[in-house]
């Protein structure tokens, strides 16, 4: 008997067995992969069958169209499932298992050397075309989540400058307005955006207006006093304003010196003392 009728007739054994065999390949993969033990049984064993008839149709039919549209496929979809490595591994494992057992239950001794190696590169290419679509289906969701990250990045970046805008009142005098909680990385970006500022446009006076910051704890109040000294540092005074009573008593309670910087007690005051200091007024 010639090779391809040998391996013709082991393809046809094994696909008339699948009905009744591939429930042991089905409990096989579940029992040792948790990722295919979530997959229903009615929608994982049709593919399992699909995958070793794909294996009888290289092997037996020497055509390889078949396993090189469905093992990408599923590979994928596997990876877009959220199925890991070792879920792979396994799934490769007892498949090959699987093919063997039917091997020997064909009768390996009817087999020659070179059916064999034929029968086994057939499993060796579905296991490598499958994971081939799984990593390269993992190298794209990666790169889509990276590039969600990037998007949110900047998206974060954009509303963090729309938050601390920084507006130029008149020559040499920019107002800032703060809203909302400041944490360690807004004091930051607020005094790496100032101190651009107040170069890029060589301000005099910086008026700090806080009176959209809800609450004024010892790290607000640093962070504001560190902004204050970092301007003075490069030439331009500061004006702070818009302190409320219960920030004002807040201030008192944590002890914290605010020499050195100006107080206006709203944005119309600090305007009108910044004006002053250069030699203006309103009228």
């Amino acid at each position: 008997m010639s090779i391809d009728t040998i391996l013709k007739n082991l393809a046809t054994f094994i696909r008339e067995r699948l009905p009744q065999t591939s429930e042991r390949l089905l409990r096989s993969v579940q029992e040792h992969s948790s990722g295919y033990a979530s997959i229903p049984p009615a929608e994982l064993r049709p593919a399992l069958e699909r995958s070793v008839t794909t294996i009888c149709t290289l092997f037996g039919d020497n055509d390889n169209g078949p396993i090189s549209e469905w093992a990408p496929q599923i590979g994928k979809r596997r990876a877009e499932m959220g199925l890991s490595l070792d879920d792979m591994m396994v799934v490769v494992t007892k498949i090959r298992e699987f093919c063997w057992q039917e091997l020997t239950e064909f009768g390996s001794d009817r087999l020659a050397i070179g059916d064999v190696r034929r029968f086994e590169d057939a499993i060796s290419e579905f296991s490598r075309l499958l994971l081939l679509g799984y990593s390269q289906a993992m190298i794209a969701l990666q790169q889509e989540l990276r590039d969600q990250a990037e998007q949110i990045a900047a998206q974060q970046q954009t509303i963090r400058e729309l938050s601390t805008p920084i507006l130029p009142l008149y020559e040499g005098i920019l107002i800032l307005p703060l809203v909302g909680a400041i944490d360690s990385f807004r004091a930051s970006q607020i005094m790496e955006r100032l101190l651009t500022a107040i170069t890029e446009r060589q301000a005099d006076i910086v008026i700090l207006d806080i009176t959209g910051v809800p609450v004024i704890d010892t790290a607000v109040a640093n962070y504001l006093l560190q902004t204050a000294r970092a301007a003075q540092l490069i030439g331009a005074q500061v004006i702070l304003v818009g302190i409320g009573a219960e920030i004002a008593q807040t201030i008192v309670q944590l002890g914290v010196e605010l020499r050195g910087i100006q107080i206006g007690a709203n944005l119309q005051a600090g305007i009108e003392l910044a004006l002053r200091q250069q030699g203006f007024a309103i009228r």
